[in-house]
């Protein structure tokens, strides 16, 4: 092995070494000729490549069962400042790399970056097949080297798109080191949403740039891990959980970045680190002393998160309330709420709440077809969020559901993944 520190390590997990030679071909043809490429073999996966490249490392790692362990290994294993995730059936335009390193050179505040990208089929052909564009979705036709493909253009990095797999940050992905390291690198535990998880953890340290370019061809077959029904339902549950997880911290992360304020309102009670409390009273925690559905002194959108957690039962005007929160809110800030459901005990059990909800009171401030019933509703929000859950035992025991309700302020702004009911 050379002592010489490449530009770029390019890493890959593979236990399904049928496309690896294509991703040599790939990575042979760039514009960017220093790069080093990290392969990491497990479950009896073997490969090497058909002719002799330095820059090529093989490492058998067959004790390595999950993902996030194997890729882990690999990261490890890497050299170079800028790592680049070439997954083993994939394909990266040949200035992919050159593109990479070019805009981490521009932007020393970026951590992750992530671009477009087309699917292919098992031939390499363009695959014409399109995800709902009701949920958000943008395609074009373009050329990559030559070939036709369909390109799906990335959402933008906003913290609902991040927390969820299904808008989140596509390829090619490619992170500093020193943000990988800070972040905690891959959960080597996780064999599923590895991805997720980091990106959300990264997200957090710093910017994530968006290339507007189609820098990456994603291979779709049969034996792609979604495909695999089981796989897949346990991908889209613990994407919950994952968002659950992290949410709030990319919210406030995004907030900070874009100078946007932080509010915790009824702040009285376990203010969040990071927010400003806000509550009709004052007490330790308490930054404004305000009743918020009177209005805060706070101009238009100068707010990025806004946490009710224990909070909108105890105001009685909803529409005021949700019109002043919308005030605030900047386009793609949001309001994470937890709030006692009259699906359960916990709305009626206490003598201060004036006002009662639960997933369907939501709809009047997400979706036109009910706020045209209350036209004092001028707010404009989208679902992020809406779910109904026990946030712990102790609440299941005593029949006590909450109704979760993230809702993102739509004003003008960056596309949000999801359904947009208004």
């Amino acid at each position: 092995m050379s002592d010489h520190t490449p530009l770029v390590s390019v890493f890959t997990p593979s236990h399904d070494p049928r496309y690896l030679d294509r991703c040599l071909e790939t990575l042979r043809a760039q514009s960017e000729s220093d790069w080093e490429w990290v392969v990491v073999l497990n479950q009896g996966a073997r490969w090497q490549p058909g002719e002799m490249d330095t820059r090529v490392r093989v490492v058998v790692r067959d004790e390595l069962r999950g993902v996030g362990a194997t890729k882990q290994a690999a990261c490890a294993l890497a050299r170079a400042e800028i790592l680049v995730e070439l997954d083993h059936d994939d394909e990266l335009r040949s200035d992919a790399i050159e593109t990479v390193v070019g805009a981490f050179a521009r932007r020393p505040d970026v951590v992750l970056l992530y671009s477009d990208c087309a699917q292919i089929t098992e031939d390499g052909s363009a695959d014409t097949s399109r995800w709902d564009e009701a949920w958000g979705w943008t395609y074009r036709e373009v050329l990559v080297d030559g070939r036709a493909v369909l390109q799906v253009d990335s959402l933008e990095p906003t913290p609902h798109n991040v927390s969820y797999i299904w808008y989140a940050p596509n390829h090619v992905r490619a992170f500093r080191r020193d943000a990988y390291v800070a972040a905690g690198g891959y959960d080597p535990d996780r064999d599923v949403l590895d991805d997720q998880d980091l990106i959300c953890r990264l997200y957090q340290l710093g910017e994530v740039l968006h290339v507007q370019e189609c820098l990456y061809l994603q291979r779709v077959h049969p034996r792609n891990t979604q495909r695999v029904a089981e796989i897949n339902e346990r991908i889209q549950r613990e994407t919950l959980d994952l968002y659950d997880t992290y949410v709030q911290a990319c919210a406030l992360a995004w907030s900070q970045r874009k100078g946007l304020l932080a509010l915790d309102l009824g702040a009285a009670h376990n203010k969040a680190t990071g927010f400003l409390g806000v509550d009709r009273r004052d007490a330790p925690g308490v930054d404004i002393v305000a009743d918020v559905s009177k209005g805060l002194a706070l101009p238009d959108s100068s707010v990025g998160v806004i946490r009710a957690v224990d909070f909108l039962e105890h105001v009685a005007d909803k529409v005021t309330l949700m019109n002043e929160i919308y005030r605030l809110l900047a386009h793609g800030g949001m309001l994470l709420s937890l709030t006692p459901s009259t699906d359960g005990r916990g709305a009626f059990q206490d003598p201060t709440h004036v006002a009662f909800y639960n997933e369907n009171s939501f709809w009047y401030f997400t979706d036109q077809s009910y706020a045209r019933f209350v036209p004092e509703i001028t707010c404009r929000y989208q679902v992020s969020r809406l779910g109904t859950y026990f946030p712990d035992s102790w609440h299941a025991a005593h029949q006590i559901p909450y109704v979760c309700a993230n809702l993102i302020a739509l004003k003008d702004g960056p596309r949000q993944g999801g359904l947009v009911s208004m």
